[in-house]
């Protein structure tokens, strides 16, 4: 049914439970599997230049990014041949509305036949303020999506 899965991956407990989803199921369809980054540098504005140990934002969110990604392939690799395995590196500079959308473009023009992608599960203030990356993808995209939730509550995955 699906050759080609893509999955978004951003280093947090709810991408490692969405990958460990698209791994299990690239691994019963025998579909290759691209893992996708959307690296955003306005996240490292934030940091106070002294913790910043890249001669810019972008290269900052590039090495988070790459950093990532490999840990995301060295877990699929774990279960799925190496050549069916592919990763995607994107840059962003805006939001999350951005991010989604280079995401859903992205899978759009590899000819992926499903998103897989987990979701914070924000509400309230904080998804007002940080809008939904997953709530993006989903208005935006034509191809089935399949949106992991986070195990616990944000709050409770802090404590």
């Amino acid at each position: 049914m699906y050759k080609h899965l893509v999955v978004a991956v951003d280093g947090s407990h709810t991408s490692e439970n969405a990958l460990a989803h698209a791994i299990g199921l690239a691994k019963v369809e025998n579909a290759e599997l691209t893992l996708v980054n959307v690296a955003n540098p306005a996240e490292y504005m934030a940091l106070a230049p002294e913790f910043l140990q890249h001669e810019s934002y972008e290269a900052a969110a590039l090495a988070e990014g790459n950093k990532v990604l490999d840990a995301a392939e060295q877990t699929a690799k774990t279960a799925l041949a190496a050549d069916k395995i592919h990763r995607h590196l994107l840059m962003a500079n805006k939001g999350a509305k951005e991010m989604a959308q280079m995401l859903v473009d992205y899978a759009d023009q590899q000819g992926s036949d499903l998103i897989i992608l987990g979701t914070h599960g924000r509400s309230g203030l904080m998804h007002l303020l940080m809008g939904s990356f997953a709530e993006t993808v989903m208005r935006e995209t034509h191809l089935p999506l399949l949106i992991i939730r986070s195990e616990a509550p944000e709050e409770a995955q802090k404590s």
